[in-house]
């Protein structure tokens, strides 16, 4: 009687046992899966700032205040606003279209970047068209600028 015991006991804990193995098996792979899963996210989410870090520095050497040559020189956050109020206010008075030969349509500048000391880019559209110019600055004597068009274009929406 103590041996027929004793072996069912035995049967119940192998049995026992090997459910845990089974089951311990199937939780491992799940949370295996799970952990590749983050594994990639976080190595595809790495690529991206990567990329994103590649694409600010690029974007940041073309301006006034990102490059850092340009900061050797000087601060030109002054300068920078000025142009950027200049401008605003020529596209107001409708005098921008004397540098930029522009349709007769009511644009508005939508971007503006001053690459550096010399240039600047500008971004334009009106519920027609739209188009981008560059434009060469000079600092004159009345405490302004001099404006002049390098390359631009007009292009309908």
């Amino acid at each position: 009687m103590k041996f027929k015991i004793l072996l069912y006991l035995f049967l119940f804990v192998c049995i026992v046992l090997f459910y845990q193995i089974f089951n311990t098996n199937k939780i491992l792979n799940h949370q295996d899966k799970l952990i590749q899963g983050e594994y990639k996210s976080k190595q595809k989410l790495k690529k991206d700032l990567k990329t994103l870090e590649a694409y600010c520095e690029t974007n940041n050497y073309f301006s006034l205040g990102g490059n850092r040559r340009l900061a050797i020189l000087g601060d030109f956050t002054k300068e920078e606003e000025s142009l950027r109020k200049l401008l605003l206010d020529m596209n107001n008075k409708g005098s921008l279209k004397n540098i930029i030969k522009l349709p007769n349509e009511r644009f508005l500048i939508d971007q503006i970047r001053v690459v550096n000391q010399y240039w600047i880019l500008i971004g334009f559209q009106s519920n027609i068209s739209w188009g981008q110019a560059i434009l060469e600055f000079k600092e004159n004597n009345s405490d302004g600028y001099d404006l002049k068009k390098i390359k631009s274009f007009v292009k309908p929406l």
